[in-house]
């Protein structure tokens, strides 16, 4: 395993490019009034899929999405149940590698909750779909949101929205496994000054992220 450092330079990195992207996809979604919780989720399954496939430590795939879903922060009006959302992706996501890693050890195979291509494209969709179906209840019994409420918004986003999404999480995790794999590869190369560099552009990229997030805000 490397450095803890440097997991958390890539959760911060990977976390900060997912939390953009909830708010680019998301405000062009909705300025062409097409539904965008499909799109965001399968964007949220790519990061997920690709940091998970460079560092096995459970509890990273919640820290991601918790990171990602802080620059809902700076949207007006802030939302919560848009922050749950995408911190209900993470942590189902993070629960479902933690169990495949605990069965591993209790076999023959080696203890690594790191999902294979083939692992990756079965469970993200799963995830994808089951997300769709906690949330839309999370949201109703336990928000109290007045929208979910409304005839038809929860049977629409559960098995209307959540079948999208589930198969556009199909080619986001095989994205996410290639570019993983495309890293990784490059990474054993990589000397300390490569290395430094990526710390760096991590650390910029929170910074950028939030400048830019501010800027859509106002």
């Amino acid at each position: 395993m490397k450095p803890k450092h440097l997991i958390i330079a890539s959760v911060l990195l990977f976390g900060s490019l997912w939390g953009l992207s909830e708010l680019g996809i998301g405000e062009i979604a909705f300025l062409n009034d097409v539904p965008r919780a499909p799109f965001l989720t399968a964007a949220g399954i790519f990061f997920l899929v690709l940091t998970r496939r460079l560092w096995d430590v459970p509890g990273s795939s919640l820290a991601l999405g918790a990171l990602a879903s802080a620059f809902k922060f700076v949207q007006h009006p802030v939302w919560g149940c848009k922050i749950a959302a995408v911190l209900m992706v993470g942590a189902i996501f993070d629960v479902g590698m933690t169990i495949l890693r605990a069965r591993r050890a209790d076999g023959t195979q080696a203890a690594s909750g790191t999902p294979s291509l083939r692992t990756a494209l079965v469970r993200a969709p799963i995830v994808a779909f089951v997300s769709f179906v906690l949330f839309g209840y999370f949201a109703r019994y336990v928000l109290l949101n007045p929208y979910w409420s409304m005839a038809g918004k929860m049977i629409d986003y559960q098995f209307v929205q959540g079948p999208i999404a589930a198969a556009l999480a199909v080619p986001a995790a095989y994205a996410g496994v290639r570019a993983a794999e495309r890293l990784r590869a490059a990474s054993v190369l990589w000397d300390t000054g490569q290395w430094l560099t990526y710390r760096i552009t991590a650390v910029s990229s929170g910074v950028a992220g939030v400048v830019v997030a501010l800027a859509l805000r106002y």
